[in-house]
């Protein structure tokens, strides 16, 4: 799609499916903005935090905006790759963990076009200590893999986390099982 059809259109709503429960994400943690979900006037990316009631598994359904352009037409594959860290962290969290990235690595199926909604899945395979991997995926509702991912998150002790902690309780205590895809 063009650049200039996909301003003008600009961002469409993100909404969830049924068995889903919507997860806010606060605009800023701590001095700056959030890296993805911060600037909610940008052109570049929209998102929305779900959790599956079903199996607990995370879900986002994201826009790339015309600010995420790389190869004209296309998204940038480090937008892409921000998308996937930021679900898979998010996976990570949701099961009670404080952690980080240590390694994360993205496989890309294929270009992405600038302007297409996706639904950006995650989940935790392993927890062995303090290490835990978790994988991600970017599709479309087609069912078009754009890119699959991996990471390795380290725990790290809650108190070095400030008032996230905050957050990420505030977040599991709303997850009581009643949709909130609206």
């Amino acid at each position: 799609m063009d650049i200039k059809k996909i301003e003008a259109i600009g961002p469409p709503e993100l909404p969830g499916e049924e068995g889903w429960t919507e997860l806010k994400v606060p605009d800023t943690y701590g001095k700056g903005r959030a890296f993805i979900t911060g600037d909610k006037t940008a052109d570049r990316i929209k998102v929305r935090y779900f959790q599956k009631q079903s199996d607990k598994s995370f879900i986002a359904r994201v826009w790339f905006g015309p600010a995420t352009e790389g190869p004209a037409g296309f998204v940038h594959g480090g937008s892409m790759a921000s998308i996937l860290d930021e679900a898979m962290g998010a996976a990570v969290w949701l099961i009670g963990f404080t952690a980080v990235a240590a390694r994360i690595s993205v496989d890309y199926r294929k270009m992405l076009p600038l302007g297409t909604v996706t639904s950006v899945e995650a989940n935790v395979i392993s927890v062995n200590g303090r290490k835990i991997v978790s994988a991600g995926k970017i599709s479309d509702e087609a069912g078009t893999v754009y890119a699959e991912s991996e990471g390795l998150y380290i725990n790290l002790p809650s108190e070095r986390f400030g008032k996230m902690i905050h957050y990420r309780d505030e977040v599991k205590e709303s997850l009581s099982g009643t949709d909130n895809n609206e």
